[in-house]
């Protein structure tokens, strides 16, 4: 009998599970309206190749804007006794590296003259190719460069560039 009853109280207990779907939708949230859980990630800037060292000149493949068949690797240092007064920015080795062909290499701000880039959009953060760029290690070939263009962000990207979806961005756009 007692077995019975606790069996009784159980099937009972169990029924009642389908009570919160029979409430009134103000005790529930409502799901309408509501966006669809994404997982989204914040892009930044990361180097997590050599630093390259042309001339005199500190930059990174990210931030090199020059046809890739005219680098020509000098030497590749990797010692650790070496790499040690360049700190954290020489954790993957540094490269001395010299175009094939001499060409001039314009720093980011000559670029932005050379296009005639506003003050006001100068303040902007800068993409190449719509990737994030070193601003400080930037060199490139004038003749590599298509255009200079602002733009915002795709807001359905699932990778962000800022969490505003109206910031605006200088993005340098390359000839392939």
């Amino acid at each position: 009998m007692r077995k019975a009853l606790v069996i009784s109280l159980l099937g009972m207990l169990f029924a009642s599970t389908g009570w919160a779907q029979s409430q009134p939708g103000s005790l529930l949230p409502s799901l309408e309206n509501r966006r669809p859980i994404t997982r989204t990630g914040l892009a930044t800037v990361s180097n997590t190749g050599p630093l390259l060292l042309l001339g005199a000149h500190e930059t990174d493949y990210a931030s090199l804007v020059v046809d890739p068949k005219e680098i020509k690797v000098v030497q590749a240092y990797r010692d650790s006794a070496i790499l040690a007064p360049l700190g954290a920015k020489a954790r993957y080795g540094v490269w001395a590296i010299e175009l094939k062909n001499r060409k001039t290499l314009l720093k980011l701000n000559d670029v932005l003259d050379y296009f005639k880039v506003p003050s006001d959009h100068r303040q902007l953060r800068v993409l190449l190719n719509k990737q994030p760029v070193d601003q400080n290690r930037f060199l490139a070939d004038i003749k590599r460069i298509e255009k200079v263009e602002v733009i915002t962000q795709d807001k359905t990207s699932p990778i962000r560039l800022s969490w505003d979806e109206n910031e605006q961005f200088l993005n340098i756009v390359t000839v392939n």
